[in-house]
């Protein structure tokens, strides 16, 4: 079977392809699990003759996908070339893993897809796309619950860490450095949350934060937290392939409002921490929950109760001890190999399928709606 892999989440790093956060975690390592179908990745390519293909240079496409998955796709066209696609065989797949429904008002993401000011790529036609899906694959149970009333078939599938990607950072035995990491201007107002407490518990316990993901035209942390800006480090967002570098804190947080759009998130960012050899406290939230009952990360709901869990783990030996197990059981079980067999069955549902289109590569120059 030949899978496509397509999207609109990705940069270009000195001529290379870099997929985004999302791409990378819900497309390219899935697609490096799936070894016994041939797949590619890269930006959506569609003629009428072809249906949906991968560009695979500026004005080059590869064609003859049976099934195509699609990763943050929303762009008027889409669904009238789903419904071409369709009718020459091809299975389509919508991978979802952010409620965007749900977008708070201070994330970037709302005003840029808003309907309203962007008639061209907005969550109204991503919606379209999602609902014209032959199957729908979403990071957590959250999502699967919401869309399940929109699309017959939705697979629940977690996602798992590159065990290759974080290497184990050695924890400093004195003065340990609490940090988070996050680009500022696609958060919900979650900083905004350790407000009532955390400046207090750096104050009393004369510690350092570590913004790490600082972008100078974004909000500041240490505004939206109330931290002193003295007690702060700041590391640049660095690409993804690179991200793992910026993580040199001994402490993580996983700071969450408590709405709709992150109760649908992902642990992945609990996941990145541990793997790293970095103990985390987050909010409470109920995929966070969970991981915790599993072993990994603890959570908080008040602020007494993020000072006393952080308490803890000042102390070196607690630090180190759960920093050990805690990698070990994500290596174990958070990791993409250990979602193999999940995202093999996902794609092993249209096995069978042959589309209509043929195997090929053409010039292509895409011309939009």
């Amino acid at each position: 079977m030949r899978i496509g892999f397509v999207a609109n989440d990705f940069l270009y790093d000195n001529g290379k392809l870099r997929p985004g956060g999302c791409s990378y975690y819900r497309c390219m390592l899935p697609m490096n699990v799936v070894k016994q179908h041939r797949t590619a990745f890269g930006p959506p390519a569609f003629t009428s003759e072809y249906g949906f293909g991968v560009r695979v240079a500026k004005e080059q496409a590869q064609f003859g996908f049976d099934v195509i998955v699609m990763k943050m796709l929303m762009d008027r066209w889409i669904p009238k070339y789903m419904q071409i696609a369709q009718s020459l065989g091809q299975k389509i797949i919508v991978d979802v893993d952010d409620h965007y429904d749900g977008l708070h008002e201070a994330n970037l993401a709302y005003d840029r897809t808003d309907p309203e000011k962007n008639k061209i790529t907005n969550r109204e036609h991503y919606r379209a796309v999602i609902e014209q899906a032959d199957m729908l694959t979403v990071s957590t149970p959250f999502l699967a619950e919401y869309y399940a009333p929109f699309v017959n078939d939705v697979r629940v599938v977690r996602n798992g860490i590159n065990p290759n990607q974080f290497e184990p950072r050695k924890p400093r035995s004195r003065k340990p450095v609490l940090g988070w990491a996050g680009a500022m201007g696609w958060r919900s107002n979650d900083a905004e949350t350790a407000r009532p407490w955390l400046n207090e518990f750096l104050n009393e316990h004369d510690l350092m934060f570590h913004h790490a993901g600082h972008m100078p035209d974004a909000p500041s942390f240490a505004d939206a937290a109330g931290i002193d800006p003295d007690r702060m480090i700041l590391t640049p967002m660095r690409p993804l392939h690179k991200y793992h570098e910026m993580l040199d804190f001994d402490i993580g947080l996983v700071l969450l409002s408590e709405i709709d759009f992150n109760k649908a998130k992902s642990t992945i960012k609990g996941l990145e921490y541990a793997a790293s050899n970095i103990p985390f406290v987050a909010q409470g939230l109920p995929e966070y929950e969970r991981l915790a009952l599993e072993g990994v990360g603890r959570v908080a709901y008040t602020p007494e109760g993020w000072k006393q869990q952080l308490v803890d783990l000042l102390d070196y030996k607690t630090r180190k001890r759960e920093a050990a197990i805690q990698r070990t059981r994500v290596l174990k079980d958070q990791s993409i190999n250990a979602r193999a067999a999940e995202w093999v069955d996902v794609y092993s549902t249209f096995a069978s399928n042959r589309a209509a289109v043929a195997n090929t590569t053409v010039q292509y120059i895409h011309t939009g709606g």
